[in-house]
């Protein structure tokens, strides 16, 4: 079995226990039970399941964007831009629940808007959608999991 703290990937992260914990890192986060959570992609099959399930949790979900469509969903308020759902819920976070295809211009309409946390949950981002945000947003950073039978490790890359 592969040793985690051999892995150091890059000189800014590493899985080795002797660097920070995760714990360590929630205070700059800031997060907690007041963070205001918007979803992206929030009429979705997954993002709506996953939605019940944080509220249950206790997570603070505020409402949610769909494009073309305005109205609630979930009991909650659905705007059909970034924008003007940062204007009427004021988020903390954003979760970023959309096609692979479709993920990078989620991120980046979330970016303009000035949501300081984004989480993008799709996968197989195409690479080069990923550089475009990275070259666009210099304050973009990748963060890509890789699972395959025999290793499993993450990579965090700056892009």
């Amino acid at each position: 079995m592969l040793n985690p703290c051999s892995l150091r990937i890059t000189r800014h992260f590493s899985a080795c226990s002797s660097s920070a914990s995760y714990a360590d890192t929630i205070p700059n986060l800031k997060i907690g039970k007041h963070t205001r959570v918007m979803y992206q992609g929030f009429t979705g099959k997954v993002a709506t399941v996953n939605a019940q399930q944080s509220i249950e949790y206790g997570t603070n979900i505020v409402g949610g964007t769909t494009p073309g469509k305005e109205g609630e969903h979930l009991g909650l308020p659905l705007y059909p831009t970034v924008e003007k759902a940062k204007q009427e819920l004021k988020p903390d976070a954003t979760a970023v629940f959309v096609g692979a295809h479709q993920a990078a211009g989620a991120i980046e309409d979330a970016i303009k808007a000035e949501i300081p946390l984004i989480v993008a949950v799709a996968e197989f981002i195409p690479l080069h959608d990923m550089l475009r945000v990275r070259i666009d947003h210099k304050y973009a950073l990748c963060v890509s999991y890789r699972t395959d039978e025999t290793l499993t490790q993450s990579r965090y890359l700056p892009c």
